[in-house]
């Protein structure tokens, strides 16, 4: 247990059996080092000014950029309202200014921005790349809180959060940097993030919960980006990975939680037809409710905040179906020597080999023993009478 904070050890997962030859990070790190000078991504200013190989359209091909031509807020004597580009480039000519308005370079808040960048230029090939947009954000921490009960039931949490205009099963997270996107830090410290990890699952359970947060352990799951087509892994562009942590925690101390929603109150906001409240309540889902939530295809589902529980969901299930195929192949190998041996036992001694068969049918299917021991006494009779036969 470590919900005391007196062991802080958090574990990296990594392969236990067989991988694939091409899935290995050497591998997608030579693919990356070959690619790299033919597929650079730049923000579109230093695109603009060092390389200039098409011009800002939206053709696109080897004509131009394929670009999006930016909408700006302004205030004027008509009010506050959305002028183009080219309307601001007009005004700027008509002014005299020595000025030309290009574009936008980037767009957000302190946590996030959209960059303007131009993607796949190669530098031997003037007309190669395209203009998009591109989100970067300070590294998150997302976490993937699981148990296993008394009964070896995988149970994982979830909570209902409201974001970008609808609800959607998500999973508790937070920024690890504020300052990230200033200074351009990949991840924080994972070695170093228990104590972090442990104040953002206090806070899931809620602080007056008590004795409810046991963390049996916390295992560092990978930094997957929230979207590989649209935030990038370029370090000159930005990071927009994640952190993601599996947190095992103790299931019947966690069901203590008050922000853990009960069979009970769950049926009793359902009858009041409640919603509203649900928002942060944690959802104790088994293996069988999750399995039907990510085959819903009527759900939104935030496929970074799904990854942590996804890794977990997947690494309980290899290890149990790792363990079903030992039993099935050690069952393979009893059966098939079990067999040897009755092939001998009833070409030993017949009689025994049916009398010990009859017993055994006689306690898994009392109801059909007069009929099986009528067959077993035919049996014997056959059998007696090919002896007598052989022997004269």
């Amino acid at each position: 247990m470590i919900d005391d904070m007196t062991e802080k050890v958090i574990e990296r997962n990594l392969p236990t059996g067989e991988t694939h030859p091409l899935a290995r990070p050497d591998v997608m790190s030579g693919v990356t080092s070959e690619m790299a000078p033919k597929q650079e991504m730049v923000r579109l200013v230093e695109y603009l000014r060092d390389v200039a190989g098409k011009p800002r359209g939206s053709k696109g091909k080897d004509e131009d950029l394929n670009s999006h031509f930016e909408e700006f807020i302004v205030k004027d004597s008509d009010g506050i309202r959305v002028a183009t580009l080219t309307e601001l480039q007009d005004k700027l000519i008509t002014a005299g200014l020595d000025l030309e308005l290009l574009g936008v370079q980037s767009v957000g808040n302190a946590n996030q921005r959209v960059e303007a960048v131009v993607q796949g230029v190669n530098k031997e090939n003037p007309k190669s790349g395209f203009e998009r947009p591109v989100l970067i954000e300070g590294p998150h921490m997302i976490l993937a809180p699981y148990a296993v009960d008394e009964n070896g039931d995988l149970h994982v949490f979830r909570t209902i959060q409201y974001r970008t205009g609808e609800a959607e099963i998500d999973t508790p997270r937070g920024f690890a940097d504020s300052k990230a996107l200033e200074t351009g830090e990949k991840m924080y410290d994972i070695e170093g993030s228990a104590d972090r990890v442990t104040a953002n699952m206090r806070r899931i359970v809620g602080e007056e919960s008590g004795d409810a947060l046991k963390i049996k352990r916390i295992v560092y799951l990978g930094a997957p980006r929230v979207n590989g087509s649209f935030v990038p892994a370029d370090k000159q562009i930005g990071e927009g990975r994640s952190a993601v942590f599996a947190v095992e925690v103790d299931y019947e101390a966690f069901k203590k939680s008050q922000k853990l929603v009960t069979p009970q109150e769950l049926q009793r906001r359902k009858e009041q037809e409640e919603h509203e409240g649900l928002k942060d309540d944690i959802l104790d889902m088994n293996l069988t409710q999750y399995a039907n939530y990510k085959r819903h295809s009527s759900l939104n589902k935030d496929m970074a905040a799904d990854f942590g529980t996804d890794t977990v969901v997947i690494d309980f299930m290899e290890k149990h179906i790792t363990d079903l195929t030992g039993k099935v192949q050690r069952q393979a190998q009893i059966l098939t020597a079990e067999g040897q041996a009755n092939r001998e036992f009833k070409a030993e001694d017949p009689e025994g080999y049916v009398e010990q068969r009859l017993r055994a049918s006689k306690a898994r299917y009392p109801e059909r023993y007069e009929a099986n021991k009528a067959k077993a006494d035919n049996f014997i009779v056959k059998t007696r009478r090919s002896l007598l036969r052989k022997a004269s």
